[in-house]
């Protein structure tokens, strides 16, 4: 599929980007590829899609997860003693103002 320039430019200053002249016929040869490899994926698939994944099917069922076992953790002092702390929290400097 062939794109014109006047497209390109278009979609160019919608994702804020900048080309000079030579760099536009680049970017308009690798568009033009990308363009056409997404089209040989939609031929080779066109009209039967039994084998496409679906987004949403899970590899791994829930069942074969390990169960969620509470486990004592290390006591607040010690964690805190590695640290500046104040009020049983870590101190962090303020990076937004």
């Amino acid at each position: 599929m062939a794109i014109e320039k006047q497209q390109l430019e278009h979609l160019a200053r919608l994702a804020n980007l900048e080309f000079g002249g030579e760099e536009l016929e680049k970017f308009k040869e690798g568009f033009e590829e990308m363009v056409a490899f997404c089209d040989g994926i939609n031929h080779a698939v066109a009209g039967d899609t039994s084998s496409i994944r679906g987004v949403d099917s899970r590899t791994i069922d829930f069942e074969d997860l390990r169960e969620d076992t509470a486990q004592p953790s290390l006591a607040a002092e010690k964690v805190l003693s590695n640290g500046q702390s104040s009020n049983g929290y870590f101190t962090v400097r303020r990076v937004v103002k």
